[in-house]
């Protein structure tokens, strides 16, 4: 009886859950010590068990939970939890090490369950860990992603560029705020703030004052080497100071505007800096795979994205279907019917991970526009359900088929070919002619 034969399967897991041989455990983690609620199907062994954070602490919820097991008479046990915050993967891992069979449970499921129960809707960490077991009790629980050690270090990598990500968008627009207020007339002429020259630019002169200050002349020879200006033309640097000296910026006499946009500059410069160096370590580990040079070879797909996509999905042995993918990443179609509701069309179900729909999605608007093969079918499948939305419908279609297609060439170790997917178009259609 193995939890990876069942958990991926939600028609199996019910019936994992009643095996006679079962004790269930629900555990509510948190950051110094843990609440535990054990028992069978039938019965609720123990209530209250709280444990540390602790090798001590653990070594006790490990004798409690052989004792309850010779009290219950089973041999298995089945520990759950919910993946709330990161203090919960410690716990996780030291379980799984030890050779317990651990799953997850949704944390809003665990918020629903515990307003039902009997206690009233107060939250405790007692109530918290009851309303875990109960929904183990129910069957309602699901695997995380299995990962090996290189995608697991690769997958923190990434982790932390995208958040490094989201902190170089943030900069940016605070630093465009920062200079409309300062220089307007220089906002036109920088398009992209994460270019080297602009960045130098702006961490040496970023307000009309400290151009001024400078004269005419200083300002242009301290910019005329190619090394300094970089892309930036003679002529490009006479109409910044002509623009200077006519500038409708804010006045500031203690110079808090030049002081907050060269450190604002700065911490640009050292987020893009960090955020490259995060991006090389988590693709030198992938490199070295058998499975990474498969998605390099799809097309209109970077690094980035390969590197992305594989360590989203973890190992791709542990799912059966490429369905289960597309669940993974939230893609499936649900549906909410009530009264005229029927009438509207079903959206996806968003519950699954961001982070792998994320990539997708970016991944699917580049084949979208490049790759005649996806836009015809983009454009097939908007045709097929048009008024709004048409075309984010359309596109969420492209992206089911692209981790279908990842599925495909990951368990079948052969390379992208355009003609397969027309052929296995081909032999839908006609069976769904012959029906």
């Amino acid at each position: 009886m193995r939890l990876q034969e069942y958990g991926r399967n939600p028609n199996k897991r019910k019936e994992y859950v009643h095996h006679p041989d079962l004790l269930l455990v629900g555990v509510d983690v948190s950051k110094a010590k843990h609440n535990a609620c054990m028992g069978t199907q039938t019965t609720l062994s123990c209530r209250k068990l709280e444990f540390t954070h602790t090798r001590e602490g653990f070594r006790r919820f490990e004798q409690t939970l052989q004792a309850h097991l010779v009290k219950n008479g089973r041999q298995h046990i089945l520990i759950a939890m919910e993946p709330s915050g990161i203090y919960w993967q410690a716990l996780y891992a030291r379980l799984k090490n030890c050779g317990y069979e651990v799953c997850l449970v949704h944390c809003q499921a665990v918020r629903n369950n515990r307003k039902t129960m009997q206690d009233g809707t107060s939250k405790t960490d007692e109530k918290d860990a009851a309303s875990v077991f109960d929904l183990l009790r129910q069957g309602k629980f699901f695997l995380p992603v299995a990962r090996d050690p290189a995608l697991t270090a690769a997958y923190r990598l990434l982790r932390r560029h995208m958040a490094l990500k989201q902190r170089v968008s943030q900069l940016r627009n605070q630093l465009r705020a920062a200079l409309h207020l300062a220089f307007p007339e220089l906002n036109p002429l920088i398009q992209d703030l994460t270019q080297p020259t602009s960045l130098r630019f702006l961490q040496v002169n970023p307000t009309p004052e400290s151009i001024i200050r400078q004269g005419r002349r200083c300002f242009l020879e301290q910019w005329q080497p190619r090394r300094c200006c970089g892309q930036w033309r003679p002529e490009k640097l006479q109409h910044i100071y002509d623009l200077a000296t006519e500038s409708i910026g804010l006045k500031d006499p203690y110079h808090i505007d030049e002081f907050e946009i060269k450190a604002l500059a700065q911490d640009l410069t050292d987020a893009l800096a960090k955020q490259h160096m995060w991006l090389t370590q988590a693709i030198g580990l992938l490199e070295v795979r058998q499975d990474f040079p498969l998605l390099i070879q799809l097309p209109r797909i970077g690094k980035p994205t390969a590197a992305a996509i594989l360590t989203a999905i973890g190992d791709i042995h542990e799912y059966t279907n490429g369905k289960q993918l597309v669940k993974l990443a939230g893609l499936d179609v649900r549906r909410f019917e009530s009264g005229t509701s029927i009438r509207k069309l079903p959206k996806i179900s968003h519950v699954g991970s961001g982070y792998l729909r994320y990539w997708l999605y970016h991944y699917a608007l580049r084949l979208v526009a490049h790759e005649p093969h996806f836009t015809t079918y983009y454009q097939r499948r908007k045709h097929q359900s048009p008024g709004k939305g048409a075309g984010q419908r359309a596109l969420m279609a492209v992206c089911d088929k692209t981790i279908r297609m990842i599925y495909r060439i990951l368990t079948d170790h052969a390379s992208y070919s355009p003609q397969k997917d027309q052929s296995i178009a081909e032999y839908y259609a006609a069976q769904r002619k012959a029906a």
